[in-house]
């Protein structure tokens, strides 16, 4: 099992660029907006502040339109080349509608007027630093996934599925049979496209079938084809999905839902690769390279019969099975984040951003439908929640009731499903995660503070923070 990649070396402090020549002194900018983890500097020109870019590389900037020197959409335009992706705030001496959307239109995230608010122009730039941080988190993950295992559609940092990614890697390179396992929603059919992107068959024909979708009759037909006439609809000659996939892969999803009928011709034909359509007679020989994936148990499913020994020892060649996402808490802050910016994007709708509490019954829920089911809600957040806080209240009824203490157990989940040692593993991971939780809240995300209180040190604490996917920054 692969470790879990060492982080970047976190900065001392966020940086917040200002750029306003009505306050010289800046005394009004570092009064709402400093602090011990955030440093404020403050220009009183255009130039002086594009100069500054390079040197303080800021976090946000928060920028006047009536600057003598630049007029306010050449700053935007200015801004948006030279630090790409920094959230701009914008601030109006005489703020007008006209003036707030041409601000929106040319990137800016926000437009204020004069005269500002110490709490609102706070709120906006912790919000702002909020949004940038999780795209830096986001973007870090997906170079690390990518440069260190080749990975953009599977994004994970938990060492549970970077085991996962190592199995794909060792096994792609040859032609051996996979059996993907997992809940519904875990993510088989990414890992099942991801295995000959890596191969030699890599470019060729990648067919899919959902095996759980057919009867029986059907079934075969999707699978080898049939001949004109060989059944009641069958008009003309269909090649089946082994035919469409020679050369490549065959990708057999739900293959646990089949009947000992089909288990029966499935195993000749991979034995052989070799077939006949139903209702013929000539053999057809291919080159396909088996990815299967199921959701059952397939263990009990050999008890109780209902699947063949022969069939599950050809396919269980080389196993890989995936965590549910309850299983990987780790990967719930950074995937939340990722599927509510991809939503954005999609939907062309301004990001929602969790609050603390909306993240802690996120995290506290057990989804039932995995990966699946949170991006899901992440759209459905995006489309409820755009441009502003997701707050606990936004969210539905069964991650509220989910996130509820379970008095018989003192407040813990206990899920008597798993065995002994797994259980507590998690149950430590959820006692430190709240307890950590409960001192961040207390001290307002104030590190030093907080681990005083801890009883650890400032880079213990950081650590297992980090482990555990909590920001001080989401405190503050």
């Amino acid at each position: 099992m692969a470790s879990l990649p060492r982080p970047s070396p976190p900065r001392a402090r966020e940086h917040v660029l200002v750029i306003d020549p009505v306050d010289p002194t800046g005394r009004a900018y570092h009064f709402a907006l400093g602090g011990d983890d955030r440093m404020v500097h403050v220009c009183t020109s255009a130039q002086e502040g594009l100069a500054l870019l390079g040197e303080v590389r800021p976090d946000v900037v928060v920028a006047a339109l009536d600057t003598a020197d630049l007029p306010g959409h050449r700053l935007l335009e200015a801004l948006r080349h030279r630090a790409p992706g920094v959230p701009v705030l914008t601030v109006a001496t005489h703020p007008t509608v006209e003036g707030a959307v041409q601000a929106l239109r040319a990137g800016a995230v926000d437009y204020l007027g004069r005269p500002l608010s110490p709490g609102l122009l706070s709120e906006k730039v912790v919000r702002a630093l909020g949004t940038a941080r999780a795209s830096r988190q986001l973007a870090q993950a997906q170079k690390e996934a990518g440069d260190k295992w080749g990975f953009t559609q599977l994004l994970s940092l938990s060492p549970r599925m970077i085991g996962v990614f190592d199995a794909i890697r060792a096994v792609a390179g040859t032609d051996a049979t996979v059996l993907v396992r997992g809940e519904t929603g875990t993510g088989k059919e990414l890992v099942a496209r991801a295995i000959p992107d890596r191969s030699r068959r890599r470019g060729r024909n990648l067919v899919s079938v959902n095996c759980g979708a057919f009867t029986e009759t059907l079934l075969e037909s999707e699978l080898f084809g049939h001949e004109k006439g060989s059944f009641p609809g069958a008009v003309g000659r269909r090649a089946g999905v082994f035919e469409m996939a020679d050369g490549g892969s065959l990708f057999l999803d739900e293959l646990g839902e089949t009947s000992l009928s089909v288990q029966v011709n499935l195993l000749r034909v991979l034995e052989e690769m070799r077939f006949r359509r139903v209702g013929g007679t000539d053999p057809i020989d291919v080159d396909v390279r088996i990815i299967a994936a199921t959701n059952v148990d397939l263990e009990n499913a050999l008890h109780d019969g209902r699947f063949r020994q022969d069939l599950f020892y050809r396919l269980n060649v080389y196993p890989i099975t995936l965590p549910p996402l309850r299983e990987r808490p780790e990967d719930i802050p950074i995937l939340t984040r990722h599927f509510l910016m991809d939503a954005a994007k999609e939907y062309e709708l301004d990001p929602a951003t969790p609050t603390p509490e909306a993240m802690e019954l996120i995290l506290r829920y057990r989804w039932p439908g995995n990966v699946r089911q949170l991006r899901a809600l992440c759209e459905r957040w995006v489309i409820q929640c755009a441009g502003r806080e997701l707050r606990a209240e936004d969210l539905p009824g069964e991650l509220r009731q989910g996130g509820k203490p379970d008095e018989a157990t003192g407040g813990i989940f206990i899920d008597d499903s798993v065995p002994l040692p797994q259980l507590t593993e998690r149950v430590l991971h959820q006692v430190e995660r709240a307890y950590l939780h409960k001192q961040l809240l207390r001290h307002k995300g104030h590190l030093i503070q907080t681990a005083a209180a801890c009883g650890v040190t400032r880079r213990t604490l950081f650590n297992r923070m980090k482990a555990l996917g909590l920001d001080a920054a989401d405190y503050k």
